[in-house]
């Protein structure tokens, strides 16, 4: 049996590590390529805000899934304290004692090889597959490939694989589409991993807003919190998404409109509105293109001025929270705080009986969600059912 040992953190596993493997795979006609994710790595510390050990095997499996003759593997991961890959190719060899053995490395990997730990058994356990970025890389493998033969009568196999030039760091804060297979990017934005702390997002928010408004945003953060407990959505998801609802409001008109020009937002708010609503459209595209919030964080920030029909639980408490948060002073504003934590659905269309009456008194007419949202609330069930 050919097999092949490719390790590493794969915080998250990326293209680039997939087109190696797949490289590696058919350059060594391999019958076995196991993607092995670290446990302990003995060198460095995972981030803060790392996926789990268990999420990152995941990762590795669905990214296999997708490779020639690959499959994850958590030897390493099941291990106790640091890992030590000499350790993982003494069990490998144990488990397939007639195997050729191979451990997958990259140039950086393998000019540091003879610093690596008990270097000299790990040349009697396996050879090596050192993956080759472009010609300068092979000639510098070639030249230390030939040192480690004579020293320590290690052979290694260099596999040509086109640079793919990006680190788990960059893919981490970036979650671009172009470094992912869509199948990891989407177990990663399903568990929700590698997005800013609520303490990043917090900083940056204000570095964009008023005090005033970073005061109204704190109240809002707390009032949604405090709903979110009463009505099973979890912390992070409903703070992150009150922290990030007003976070283009201090841009002017022109600004706005130059956001939705780019992000291709295409509003139709009435002239009189528009400076009241927009801020929810371009803050929802700034939530999700450029702090990598998940779609329903996104979709409350949008509705959160208007409502909408068919509003999740996360959307009706950030459009309530929003309206009656702590520093709210319009009457009737204790009655809905009262009823926005017993219950949600009497809130939200309090909520919006109370912005339609207000905007009318206002000498105009209210944006037409909010009028179709309050008219289907207001449907009798058996007509609503007919429907």
């Amino acid at each position: 049996m050919r097999l092949a040992m490719y390790g590493g953190t794969f915080n998250p596993i990326h293209l680039g590590h997939m087109h190696a493997a797949a490289a590696v795979a058919e350059g060594l006609r391999l019958d076995r390529l196991l993607l092995m994710p670290a446990g302990i790595p003995p060198h460095k510390t995972l981030p803060e805000g790392s996926a789990t050990p268990a999420q990152r095997l995941e990762m590795c499996r669905i990214a296999a899934g997708h490779i020639p003759r690959a499959e994850a593997c958590p030897l390493e991961l099941e291990r106790e304290g640091a890992s030590y890959t000499v350790d993982t190719l003494r069990e490998l060899r144990q488990r397939y004692p007639k195997a050729d053995l191979w451990l997958v490395v990259g140039t950086d990997m393998v000019l540091t090889f003879d610093r690596w730990r008990q270097p000299e058994e790990m040349a009697k356990l396996c050879r090596l597959a050192v993956v080759a970025r472009d010609e300068q890389d092979r000639q510098s493998i070639a030249d230390k490939a030939a040192a480690l033969r004579e020293n320590l009568g290690l052979v290694c196999d260099i596999i040509d694989c086109p640079a793919m030039p990006m680190s788990s760091t960059q893919v981490r804060e970036s979650l671009d589409e172009s470094l992912l297979h869509p199948d990891v990017l989407a177990y990663i934005r399903q568990h929700r991993l590698y997005l800013p702390s609520l303490e990043a997002l917090r900083a940056e928010v204000e570095r964009r807003v008023s005090p005033k408004r970073m005061t109204h945003i704190a109240g809002c953060e707390r009032m949604a919190a405090e709903m979110a407990r009463r009505h099973g959505v979890d912390d992070y998801t409903v703070r992150a998404a009150a922290i990030l609802h007003d976070c283009t409001k201090a841009l002017s008109e022109k600004e706005q409109l130059t956001l939705c020009e780019k992000w291709h937002i295409i509003n139709d708010y009435g002239e009189g509105d528009f400076a009241q609503l927009i801020h929810a459209d371009t803050g929802a595209e700034t939530a999700r293109r450029e702090f990598k919030m998940p779609d329903d964080i996104v979709d409350a920030i949008r509705t959160h001025t208007t409502g909408d029909t068919g509003m999740t639980v996360l959307q009706s408490i950030l459009y309530v929270a929003d309206m009656c948060e702590e520093t709210r002073t319009w009457p009737g504003v204790e009655e809905l705080r009262a009823l926005a934590l017993t219950d949600l659905e009497a809130a939200v269309t309090s909520a919006m009986e109370r912005t339609a009456a207000f905007i009318r008194e206002q000498g105009r007419e209210p944006y037409y969600k909010t009028l179709d949202a309050l008219k289907l609330r207001k449907l009798p069930v058996e007509t609503e059912e007919k429907s």
